[in-house]
């Protein structure tokens, strides 16, 4: 009979644990500025991205979300390209994979982010060297097809529906596609602001 019932018990926290869990889908745009880092040079840009996560709560204060994000990043927007400043602009597939603690849920909850985001570039700029027309860089993607990096982030809980946030790509590897043709190195970073809808 004992065993019985702490069988009974077992099960009946496992189903409740389980009714606790829960799936929600996430549509979000968000601006903000890029970063530019390259060898002796900073610039600033423009980012702009728009996406979708799907979101899974495995605890009351845990979720883990899964998602694609389109993102577009202008480099050296706020320059003269008359000046020098080329103004390329690269179009990333983003892919984020996010653990999110939560304090509180509902109206009024936060909750913070970090993951791996995995980028693909879908969009690219090329070469074109004026000095050198018969350059063989000329006409080759500028930007590698892959990146990596993290994607940390916080919300806020407006209504049941609506959430503003702040999140931040931080590139942890060289975009710089220099075909072994040349050297150099660059890293892209933003910081967006953002507004979503939770379903």
């Amino acid at each position: 009979m004992k065993k019985l019932l702490l069988t009974v018990l077992f099960l009946t926290s496992l189903i409740a644990g389980a009714q606790e869990r829960k799936w929600e889908h996430r549509i979000y745009v968000g601006a903000g500025l890029m970063n530019e880092r390259a060898e002796g040079y900073s610039g600033l840009g423009l980012a702009l991205k728009a996406g979708y996560g799907l979101r899974y709560f495995c605890a009351e204060q845990w979720s883990l979300t899964a998602g694609v994000t389109l993102r577009d990043v202008t480099e050296n927007a706020f320059k003269n390209t008359l000046e020098g400043a080329d103004d390329d602009h690269f179009t990333f597939l983003d892919v984020p994979v996010i653990a999110q603690y939560h304090v509180g849920r509902g109206k009024g909850s936060w909750s913070l982010g970090l993951g791996p985001v995995f980028s693909f570039c879908i969009a690219n700029e090329h070469y074109y060297i004026d000095a050198d027309p018969d350059s063989p860089l000329n006409q080759l993607d500028k930007c590698k097809k892959f990146a990596f990096g993290l994607q940390p982030s916080i919300t806020y809980q407006l209504s049941r529906r609506w959430e503003i946030g702040i999140e931040a790509n931080i590139g942890l590897t060289n975009i710089e596609n220099t075909h072994n043709l040349t050297i150099g190195s660059k890293h892209l970073h933003d910081v967006t602001a953002t507004i979503g809808i939770v379903l």
